[in-house]
């Protein structure tokens, strides 16, 4: 599936890029496709090489997650007070939320720990730092409204809190049946739904609260149960599911006029075309290298593409191959990531996984190894 999530990450850096006039599939829907997708991966691994291995398979996230995350705080760091290159914030937005001791400890937490950061769309920063509760969705305007996630390194990185999130959840989720996942995002789904009744802003409802995105990861492990199905039907099939789904998610906006359909609906129907194509092109594409390492791109290129990008709105805002030099900057630092920080400590993960599953597999003595089966 490495085309499809490194399109779901091109999506994001699109909408993104101000100085880009072209979108894909949109950068809310492709997180939130994102999160289909890890469902269905941890539902796989969990049946899987972390079968019974919950405290492996949590520390193997976090190192999974983490060490890269790190880096691009530093190097966003680097960017926001060496060069005052950022895309979301200023030194100053850092300045006021820090001036004041109780936001000061939230923020660090938040930026080290992650877990909590979707909340902080939930809060402005008040002129001596306090955070403020405000569920109406505003956008900020300096100096003037502040938001909480601008005072995050990484803004983008609230959607790996709702990772960490379901990460916690998954083993328990993994050992349940069809009908109670089904139930689970039944519930997922209603309370979503009831964000239209409630006097909040739907959109930071519907993506910034964990409860009412569960069912995206609750979708994807559904259709990780579908696997034997995909299993069984020749891999054209998920080859040709594969180009239909990336077609789609290109050509979603005409699509969506030709078809008449709101934005709402349109939303539905990807959650539930991505949910459906996954276990075929899965199975299509398992065995390729090139695929994996394609996919592997679309994590520290979600991660990179903002530091670019407020490099080039610093310090080539008007030059007419602006975008051009942010997407490929982008791909560029992702590959660099890719190769010196993630592939490595994948193969330390990997090699940890592996030794737990060869001491987890029971020795027989050597009569009962030649014993009928």
């Amino acid at each position: 599936m490495g085309l499809i999530r490194v399109l779901l990450a091109m999506a994001v850096l699109f909408g993104h890029l101000p100085v880009l006039d072209v979108h894909i599939i949109g950068a809310a829907l492709a997180v939130q496709a994102f999160f289909i997708v890890s469902g269905f991966y941890m539902a796989l691994v969990l049946g899987g090489k972390y079968s019974g291995q919950a405290s492996l398979f949590y520390s193997n996230r976090l190192l999974r997650l983490m060490p890269t995350y790190f880096v691009m705080c530093a190097l966003y760091a680097l960017a926001l007070w060496g060069f005052n290159a950022s895309a979301t914030a200023d030194p100053k937005v850092f300045a006021r939320a820090f001036s004041n001791p109780t936001t000061a400890i939230v923020m660090a937490f938040e930026n080290i720990a992650i877990v909590g950061q979707e909340l902080l769309f939930w809060f402005t920063i008040g002129p001596h730092g306090e955070l403020v509760f405000n569920s109406t969705g505003a956008v900020p305007n300096p100096p003037d409204l502040l938001l909480g996630w601008q005072a995050l390194l990484v803004p983008q990185s609230w959607s790996l809190s709702m990772e960490l999130l379901f990460y916690a959840l998954a083993p328990f989720l993994a050992r349940l049946s069809w009908r109670w996942l089904a139930a689970i995002a039944a519930a997922s789904i209603a309370l979503r739904l009831a964000g239209h009744l409630l006097p909040v802003n739907y959109p930071i409802w519907q993506g910034r609260f964990f409860p009412t995105a569960l069912f995206l990861f609750v979708f994807g492990m559904l259709a990780q149960k579908m696997l034997p199905l995909a299993s069984r039907l020749p891999k054209a099939v998920g080859w040709a599911v594969n180009i239909a789904l990336l077609v789609l998610m290109i050509a979603l906006q005409g699509v969506v006029q030709v078809l008449h359909l709101t934005p709402e609906w349109a939303r539905w129907g990807m959650y539930v075309l991505i949910a459906l194509a996954i276990p075929f092109v899965f199975n299509a594409f398992k065995d390729f290298a090139w695929d994996r390492w394609i996919g592997d791109l679309s994590y520290p290129l979600y991660l990179v593409h903002l530091l670019v990008i407020g490099a080039v709105l610093t310090f080539i805002p008007n030059a007419p191959y602006a975008a051009w030099v942010a997407i490929g900057g982008s791909l560029v630092l992702s590959a660099l990531t890719l190769v010196l920080i993630d592939h490595p400590i994948d193969g330390w993960r990997q090699r940890r996984a592996e030794k737990a599953a060869a001491k987890a597999e029971p020795v027989l003595p050597p009569e009962a190894s030649v014993a009928p089966l």
